[in-house]
């Protein structure tokens, strides 16, 4: 599996469509399947895209900066290992993420970004995965009263 970069703000729209967004302390996670058919023909299964942003609101040019670096560095550490043990191998399932700075994520040490990231990707990821239905048969019953 390897890491591509989303580039174009369509990529970005496109994941945000989906409006699936994990939201930590220390940054903002959009994900999104790659299901779309011209887009699946472009990527190779078990392909992840990704995407770096932050706004103005996180700080100047180089807090904005040193945020991304973080994330990136997040990212290259620990997005295929958590992605690979999520997602079912049978599957040839391909994700974009978006990763949103926010003013938290400049100041927070290391180790919290590490936990945020690795949580705010189990819930993303958690979203697509199916679920079993919660199904419990109910009782017959069987002492019917008939009258004539």
């Amino acid at each position: 599996m390897a890491l591509s970069r989303l580039k174009k703000r369509a990529d970005f729209l496109r994941v945000a469509k989906t409006k699936v967004v994990a939201k930590t302390s220390t940054m903002l996670i959009q994900c999104t399947p790659a299901i779309d058919v011209a887009l699946a023909e472009q990527i190779q299964p078990k392909h992840l895209r990704v995407g770096f942003t932050a706004s103005r609101r996180v700080g100047n040019a180089v807090k904005r900066n040193r945020a991304k670096r973080r994330l990136r560095a997040l990212a290259d550490m620990h997005l295929e290992k958590k992605v690979l043990e999520t997602i079912d191998p049978s599957t040839g399932d391909s994700f974009e993420f978006v990763f949103i700075a926010i003013p938290g994520t400049v100041n927070a040490d290391f180790p919290q970004l590490s936990k945020d990231f690795i949580k705010g990707v189990r819930w993303c990821l958690s979203r697509f995965q199916p679920r079993p239905i919660a199904f419990e048969p109910q009782e017959e019953k069987t002492d019917v009263k008939l009258s004539c």
